[in-house]
């Protein structure tokens, strides 16, 4: 049966005002994220650290994941940025982009761990079960929200939106992007029980990159498209470098001893 999205983005309302499902979305992957680093602390994972460094590392990453999806998502709709010099700072308006904020994940982990003086990949693996999880709930406010509709579907599990297309049942893409991204925390949550993972830092933050990555690439061809990498759309090519990369890092990873993982990261 075909369903009509009439789902509000706000938890509650008073007046015109209101907390909404996104923003409690990304309070609940920050909030994942920082007990993920602070167990991984408590089990004697940062020797180097103190525990007040967590709480330092948790607000360059908020930091990073805020300021690095905005910059992406600008960047993305350069038009707009153009129109109007503050567009940047238009944060009560949404629009985030995965590839901004991981690339500000990144720069305030190796930045952080370069102030430490230690390797920033034991760091990326703690937080890579939480990014999932995060990232998946972030879907589903997106869906709630009635944001990024997939194609036009005959299917009797299309949605219509009526802001986007009040006619035609489109993917609800937003769903399949979330149910991949609980897929990838059970492969990264799997992976990491595993001795091969335990004993080389940096595995499970390939894995996130290689999955995540393949993933995309399948759910994307659900989203409609304006620009294409020959038969790919930009999305899917995109994904696929990133995915490429993981690759390349998990078995430059896994072929070399935990001793020789430790000096590169």
């Amino acid at each position: 049966m075909i369903w009509t999205h009439n789902l509000s983005p706000y938890i509650f309302k008073i007046g015109d005002f209101g907390p909404r499902w996104y923003g409690l979305a990304y309070v609940i992957g920050f909030f994942l994220g920082y007990q993920a680093l602070k167990k991984a602390f408590v089990e004697g994972k940062f020797p180097s650290l103190k525990e007040s460094d967590i709480e330092n590392l948790m607000i360059g990453l908020v930091a990073g994941v805020v300021l690095g999806g905005r910059l992406g998502y600008c960047l993305q709709n350069m038009d707009l940025w153009l129109k109007d010099p503050f567009y940047f700072f238009h944060f009560n308006e949404g629009g985030m982009a995965f590839f901004g904020g991981l690339a500000g994940v990144v720069l305030a982990l190796v930045l952080f761990a370069w102030r430490k003086g230690m390797g920033f990949a034991a760091l990326g693996d703690a937080c890579t079960v939480p990014a999932a999880l995060g990232l998946g709930i972030g879907r589903l406010a997106n869906f709630i929200n009635g944001e990024l509709p997939g194609n036009k579907t005959d299917g009797s599990w299309g949605v219509i939106f009526p802001q986007f297309d009040p006619v035609n049942p489109r993917h609800p893409s937003v769903l399949y992007e979330m149910v991949t991204h609980f897929i990838l925390a059970g492969v990264l949550i799997w992976a990491g029980r595993q001795e091969w993972a335990k004993a080389k830092p940096g595995v499970l933050g390939a894995i996130f990159v290689l999955v995540y990555g393949l993933l995309r690439v399948v759910t994307e061809a659900f989203r409609e498209a304006e620009t294409y990498w020959g038969p790919l759309t930009n999305g899917q090519g995109a994904s696929l470098v990133i995915a490429l990369i993981g690759g390349v890092v998990l078995e430059r990873l896994l072929k070399q001893k935990p001793k020789e993982t430790m000096e590169i990261l």
